[in-house]
């Protein structure tokens, strides 16, 4: 082969591949030929084995205050996304922050026993979170994002 069609291949060939990196298909290309391990193991693991329990809680806890208020669970999360809080919402219904807490804790118990008879939290996580609101703490009593007193 002559020098020049030499280094018309190397031009073409190597202008080819790096038009294909640039799109990506190299890669594409590599996956393919290589098996994969298995692609539903890795699929949405959870970040903490504890997130499946801290969600189900807080979803319990959402639901009550829901119910607390009156509100459906959509309205009321529409209303803490556009910065409404848990106090406004309760004092408009006439409740100061220890009555509202005192009917979330009336409204939550039969959330957290179920939530303990499935086996999702222990008798002493769903106490813990009982005995947490009883001494004050409301969830999202000053909005979405902001300290909580």
């Amino acid at each position: 082969m002559n020098p020049m069609a030499a280094l018309a291949v190397k031009l073409v060939s190597g202008g080819t591949t790096a038009a294909l990196m640039t799109l990506g298909l190299t890669a594409g290309l590599a996956d393919a030929s290589m098996p994969s391990p298995s692609s539903s193991s890795t699929a949405a693991a959870p970040a903490s084995p504890l997130a499946g329990v801290r969600d189900a809680v807080r979803f319990a806890i959402f639901e009550a205050e829901a119910d607390v208020l009156r509100i459906p669970p959509k309205a009321f999360r529409a209303d803490l996304e556009r910065g409404i809080t848990v106090a406004r919402l309760a004092r408009e219904r006439g409740l100061n922050k220890e009555q509202f807490g005192n009917r979330l804790v009336v409204n939550l118990r039969p959330r957290l026993a179920q939530l303990v008879h499935l086996r999702v939290i222990t008798k002493a996580e769903a106490d813990a979170v009982l005995d947490r609101i009883e001494r004050g703490w409301v969830p999202w009593w000053n909005g979405l994002n902001r300290s909580e007193a």
